[in-house]
């Protein structure tokens, strides 16, 4: 995988070789995660497909951005249709993990012409379900206005290595220090009150393109009652509950990820993805 800067758009972002009338693989982490997350998956499928990982604004590698406005859904999924202008890839299937599915759909919203399929690791769907979030409304709204008075260093940060944590619990503070403080607690405070003032409902219900939705029995972040109501409002999707997994999935579960895909990939058409 090489390693590589859009300065346009302040992006870190790694491919493999890109070759024309193979499909691509597209992968976006979650909150406060970065592209370090996916390197098992970019081995296992790199031999097979044109594989594209990067680090969403505000995380990882990529530039960090000061103005709350900044980290919309919206915006952040522009950042995606950019990257994917910039390599020249016309078509894709795109793999979200938790923020990441939210990401995923809002580009699809934008752009469906360029998605062939799209998988959902831990989806957000019914979030608001959640028993944690009128908690967490409180929290970062406090928060996120404390952080605008901290000073903000610009610089992108590094990677986390999450082989280091697996297998790692929902709430492991042991995993969520080291992520939030190279996200920086601006940015995800930020990222965070976005996702709750959004309204995702009518996006979830235009999807028509292949869906994989994978999710873990005992995730406590996102209920497993939430994918099984996706599944029930997107009936010709495909949908996998994981035994013993939690809403980590890409970190505790890669063998089993990685076995879901694969199937889910060949008996799906994916298209083709040309760089000319």
């Amino acid at each position: 995988m090489k390693e590589s800067f859009f300065e346009e758009r302040g992006l870190y972002y790694r491919t493999n070789d890109l070759r024309e009338g193979r499909p691509t693989l597209v992968f976006i982490h979650g909150l406060s995660g970065s592209s370090s997350v996916w390197p098992p998956y970019e081995r296992y499928f790199e031999d097979s497909f044109n594989v594209v990982s990067m680090d969403l604004r505000g995380h990882g590698r990529s530039r960090k951005l000061f103005f709350y406005s900044a980290y919309s859904p919206e915006l952040i999924a522009e950042d995606i249709l950019a990257l994917l202008s910039h390599l020249a890839i016309r078509r894709c299937i795109v793999i979200g993990h938790s923020f990441g599915t939210l990401l995923a759909l809002s580009a699809i919203k934008q752009a469906p012409e360029q998605f062939s399929a799209v998988v959902f690791l831990s989806p957000t769907y019914g979030a608001s379900d959640a028993w944690w979030l009128p908690f967490a409304r409180v929290f970062t709204s406090v928060f996120a206005f404390l952080s605008v008075l901290l000073p903000f260093d610009p610089k992108p940060r590094g990677h986390v290595d999450y082989s280091t944590y697996a297998p790692t619990g929902d709430w492991s503070l042991r995993r969520i220090i080291p992520d939030i403080r190279n996200t920086s607690l601006r940015v995800y405070l930020f990222c965070t009150q976005h996702i709750y003032k959004l309204d995702t409902e009518e996006w979830w219900r235009g999807l028509d393109i292949p869906v994989l939705i994978v999710h873990g029995k005992k995730d406590t972040v996102i209920p497993v009652t939430s994918a099984e109501k996706l599944h029930t409002l997107l009936p010709s999707s495909k949908l996998v509950l994981l035994e013993n997994a939690n809403h980590i999935l890409p970190v505790n579960n890669i063998s089993e990820v990685t076995a879901v895909l694969s199937s889910f990939l060949a008996d799906n058409d994916p298209g083709k993805s040309l760089k000319p």
